[in-house]
């Protein structure tokens, strides 16, 4: 069964049509086959992706939706391996559909035949997503590559110590701009065990006698939100701002290290959403405050 939807001005949702198409309207009417519908946002698919898994959607739609996992991301690559900026359909991530790990490549292909089979509800829907962009009302994903690891290097021993493994535990992320801050939580038996480091580069250098594993959280910016199942909120009350990760330490030559390739959510742009973002951050400087510091007192 096919449905009929009115291009009539951008709709954030199709509408049905009663009546039969009349070529001379300027709100000319077409019947879109089912299987030419988004599974997501049930409108006519915009900018097609297709999975591996063989589900086709709307690009933006496959952005937001789908999350992805950290132990599912987390490849171990060369120690000299560098940093890089990917784009969101290019990381792996759960299907919205079959929940399957799946990695999503742009249909040019079926881009031109919806064009062609559609062109009114394709500019449409073009023309509502230009409008959702200038206007700032829709949050837009960005992704962030996170490579988390140690240096090693192995020294002699001073006399009466074990303590041979000099070694850096670094988080090196893509994107700097997106980071609040980095927790790093050291074995207990380590003077001051739990340090923060608020400016990059975010590493820690010790010297030891033994391997441990090593947690940290990475903290997002006001406005910005992990899209990922293991995200969790902050004490300060970002809902999933802080993203879990722990390291093993490796003192195996020169040490290893691993890539996390993430998706972020930036909220709605715009100017009151910028004056949104500044009073997020002044709340979450207050809560951070208040929690630090024992004596504080309401006023």
């Amino acid at each position: 069964m096919k449905r009929k939807f009115s291009a009539e001005g951008p709709s954030s949702s199709p509408t049905p049509i009663d009546t039969e198409s009349d070529n001379t309207s300027s709100a000319k009417e077409e019947t879109v086959d089912p299987d030419d519908l988004c599974p997501i946002c049930h409108c006519l698919i915009y900018k097609p992706i297709r999975t591996r898994c063989n589900h086709t959607l709307c690009q933006s739609c496959m952005a937001l939706w789908a999350d992805v996992s950290v132990t599912s991301q987390l490849t171990a690559v060369g120690l000299d391996d560098e940093v890089a900026v990917m784009l969101p359909h290019e990381i792996e991530t759960r299907c919205p559909m079959c929940r399957t790990f799946t990695i999503s490549t742009l249909d040019p292909t079926r881009e031109r035949a919806l064009q062609r089979l559609y062109p009114v509800s394709y500019q449409a829907r073009e023309a509502e997503s230009q409008t959702a962009e200038e206007d700032g009302s829709a949050s837009t994903i960005e992704t962030l590559t996170v490579h988390i690891g140690n240096e090693h290097t192995e020294i002699r021993a001073e006399q009466g110590s074990n303590n041979k493994h000099h070694w850096k535990f670094f988080i090196r992320p893509s994107r700097i701009d997106l980071i609040e801050e980095v927790q790093v939580f050291l074995h207990p038996t380590f003077r001051n065990p739990i340090v923060v480091l608020e400016w990059p580069p975010y590493e820690i250098r010790r010297l030891g006698w033994g391997y441990f594993t090593i947690y940290a959280n990475i903290i997002l910016k006001p406005g910005y939100s992990w899209v990922s199942p293991e995200a969790e909120g902050t004490r300060d009350g970002a809902p999933k701002g802080k993203l879990p990760l722990e390291w093993t330490l490796d003192f195996n030559g020169r040490g290893s290290q691993a890539r996390i390739r993430l998706k972020v959510r930036k909220e709605k742009e715009g100017q009151e959403a910028e004056l949104d973002i500044q009073r997020e951050h002044v709340r979450r400087s207050y809560a951070r405050q208040r929690e630090a510091d024992p004596d504080w007192e309401e006023t």
